[in-house]
């Protein structure tokens, strides 16, 4: 894969760093400055930026990319943002070409690549950035709030923030010492309130949605995220339930964008039919409806006996 890897130190090197390292890296590891520039003129190696040499002749990968943008800006800069919660798993909102997001301290002199988009902080801490696990990234609860604040919607902000905790990549407490951390953001008021719901149980912005529902309208909040085990043993949520006076209870799924896909609708349907058969009556809402037409859904769960907070 990689162009005249001359040493086991060099090859030992572009395997832990998928091919990439910078100039200095190489000649710790035996390269001679007149090797290096070699076989860069020959185009077996590609040049990044001031400092970083690919050690190959094609297109590079995202992953290196990462490791590209991270060495060329110098420690301690970092994968940030959206570009480190998808190193760290998190499943985004759609599939998308996007750039990857590097922090620096402010005034750090970084070469511009249009690949990267770099965010100035006074606030880089890499005493807790997490390495050895690729390139230097910041935590995931610090990328959350980072991937929240850096862009102009505060919905989408709130929203990304619940996703986070939804996929279980980070819980409300480290939500809430990252905002402490971070100082003065963007929709820091709106990422506070969203992180007490997170704490309270909501698990998506759509069940904060319905939670604000039940209290502009005076129904009793519901339980939030019950976790009970279906037919094969794995632990399922159901998104907001209410136990009624007359013993019954009611269940309503909250259907967002990624129900639309057909694994996870068919998935949906199943665990419906489980929720059924174990006595439950269940409500299906879309996360539109809760933000567009919040009181026909209200009306509907007064209709199936939810009661009002008075009784």
């Amino acid at each position: 894969m990689f162009a005249r890897v001359s040493s086991p130190e060099v090859a030992d090197l572009a395997t832990r760093q998928v091919g990439v390292a910078t100039r200095q890296q190489l000649r710790v590891a035996g390269c001679s400055q007149t090797l290096i520039r070699s076989q860069v003129a020959a185009h077996r190696w590609t040049e990044w930026g001031s400092h970083v040499v690919i050690l190959h002749n094609f297109q590079p990968s995202r992953h290196q990319l990462m490791w590209a943008a991270v060495l060329d800006a110098g420690w301690p800069a970092a994968l940030a943002s959206h570009t480190s919660l998808e190193l760290a798993g998190f499943r985004p909102f759609a599939v998308e070409a996007i750039p990857v997001h590097l922090i620096v301290p402010r005034g750090a002199k970084v070469q511009p690549n249009p690949h990267v988009v770099i965010h100035e902080s006074r606030r880089v801490r890499p005493e807790f950035h997490v390495v050895g696990q690729g390139p230097p990234r910041t935590p995931i609860a610090r990328s959350a709030v980072d991937a929240a604040s850096w862009q102009p919607w505060p919905r989408f902000a709130c929203t990304l923030l619940a996703a986070v905790a939804q996929q279980r990549l980070c819980t409300a407490d480290d939500l809430d010492r990252a905002l402490r951390q971070v100082g003065r953001v963007r929709h820091k008021r709106h990422l506070r309130d969203t992180v007490l719901e997170i704490s309270a149980g909501s698990a998506a912005i759509s069940e904060i949605d319905l939670v604000k529902a039940c209290a502009r309208h005076g129904i009793v909040r519901p339980h939030q995220q019950v976790r009970r085990n279906d037919v094969d043993g794995k632990p399922r949520y159901l998104d907001a339930s209410w136990r009624l006076p007359d013993g019954r209870t009611v269940v309503l799924e909250v259907d967002g964008r990624h129900h639309l896909d057909i694994a996870q609708w068919q998935d949906d349907v199943r665990r419906e039919r489980a929720v059924v058969i174990g006595g439950a009556q269940v409500l299906r809402a879309t996360a539109i409806e809760l933000r567009t037409d919040q009181e026909r859904v209200i009306a509907d769960l007064r209709a199936i006996g939810v009661p009002s907070c008075q009784n």
